[in-house]
C-alpha cells in the first residue's frame, strides 16, 4: 500500500512502518512455518518465557512469581498490580502484518482474567513463532536499526535546517515518525496536501490526528539516508 498507493512519481513518507529489511531469525521462523503448513492458532508455548527473558534483560521489568511482569514496578508498585500491560514485536522489528501481542499482568487476579479469556486473545501461529524469533535471536538487528535510527534523527535536524530552516522538528526520543511544525511555511492546516501537490512526497497529515495536528505534518524516518534526503529536497521545492 506504501508504494502503490500514489502514482510512481510520488515519494511516499507516510506509512506508520520502517524500510528496513526484516531480521533474519524472523524470516526464517515464518518461512518454516508456511512450508510446514503450521499456520493456525498459536498457544501459550516459548512467547511468554522469551518475551519474560527479553523484558527483563532488555527493560529492566520486575518479573514475579508465575512469569508476571511489573512494567511500572520501578516507578509505582501499586499502580502496576492495578495494570494490564499490552506490547508486541510489531514496531521495533517491523512485523505489523503478523498481528501478534503480548499482555502482561501485573497480578495474579489480571492473569486469571486473561486465561478466562484466552480465546478471544488468540494470535496467528506466524505471529507467535515470529515474536519469539525477534525476542530471542534479533537483538543485534534491533540495534543496528536503533543505531541507524539515531543517525537519521541527528540528518533530518541538519536537512530541514539547511533547506527547510521554517520548520521546528523536536528529534524524537525513542521513535522513527518524525512530527514537523509547518505552521511558518504558510501552507494552511495542512502542509502535507502541498507537499503532496507541488513537491511530490506523500507525509502523513497533521488534521487527521485531531486539531493539535493544524500546521504538522508527520515523517517516516525508518528509512535510508538517501531517501529521507530526497523527501525533504521535494518538501522543499513545494515552498
Amino acid at each position: 500500500m506504501k508504494w502503490r498507493a500514489y502514482p510512481p512519481d510520488v515519494l511516499p513518507a507516510f506509512v506508520a512502518e520502517m524500510d528496513f529489511d526484516l531480521a533474519e531469525p524472523i524470516v526464517a521462523a515464518a518461512t518454516a512455518a508456511i512450508a510446514a503448513g503450521d499456520c493456525g492458532y498459536g498457544h501459550k508455548g516459548e512467547l511468554g518465557e522469551a518475551f519474560a527473558a527479553f523484558a527483563a534483560k532488555r527493560l529492566g521489568w520486575l518479573v514475579l512469581p508465575g512469569a508476571h511482569h511489573v512494567p511500572f514496578g520501578s516507578l509505582d508498585h501499586a499502580m502496576a498490580t492495578r495494570s494490564v500491560t499490552f506490547t508486541s514485536a510489531s514496531k521495533a522489528w517491523n512485523i505489523p502484518g503478523l498481528k501478534c501481542e503480548v499482555a502482561v499482568a501485573g497480578s495474579a487476579g489480571h492473569a486469571a482474567v486473561l486465561r478466562e479469556r484466552w480465546e478471544a486473545l488468540l494470535a496467528g501461529q506466524i505471529g507467535v513463532l515470529a515474536a519469539v524469533a525477534a525476542f530471542t535471536e534479533s537483538l543485534p538487528w534491533l540495534d543496528a536499526v536503533l543505531g541507524q535510527l539515531d543517525e537519521n534523527r541527528s540528518l533530518l535536524s541538519r536537512l530541514l535546517a539547511e533547506q527547510l530552516p521554517g520548520v521546528r522538528y523536536v528529534p524524537p526520543e525513542a521513535s522513527f515518525l518524525a512530527w514537523l511544525d509547518c505552521r511558518a511555511l504558510g501552507l494552511g492546516d495542512d502542509p502535507a496536501r502541498a507537499f503532496l501537490d507541488r513537491g511530490r512526497v506523500t507525509l502523513s497529515s497533521g488534521p487527521d490526528f485531531g486539531a493539535p495536528g493544524m500546521g504538522f505534518a508527520r515523517l517516516n524516518m525508518g528509512t535510508s539516508p538517501e531517501l529521507m534526503a530526497e523527501a525533504v529536497r521535494r518538501m522543499a521545492a513545494a515552498i
